[in-house]
């Protein structure tokens, strides 16, 4: 048993997908939505452009 620990501490061949990975997960998944949340507050920032711009002047 003991030499399966040391022999899994030594294996570096899927420490890059790893990182990657968590690099994904750290970057990546709050970016989506962070864009979601901003995509939402264009959307109604132009629909609050739209509704003063279509008001009649007296």
């Amino acid at each position: 048993m003991k030499r399966l620990w040391i022999k899994l501490s030594a294996d570096q061949a899927g420490q890059m997908t790893v990182e990657w990975s968590l690099l994904v997960a750290a970057f990546g998944l709050p970016m989506i939505y962070l864009f979601s949340v901003l995509l939402a507050a264009l959307a109604e920032h132009y629909r609050m452009v739209t509704l003063v711009l279509s008001l009649p002047f007296p």
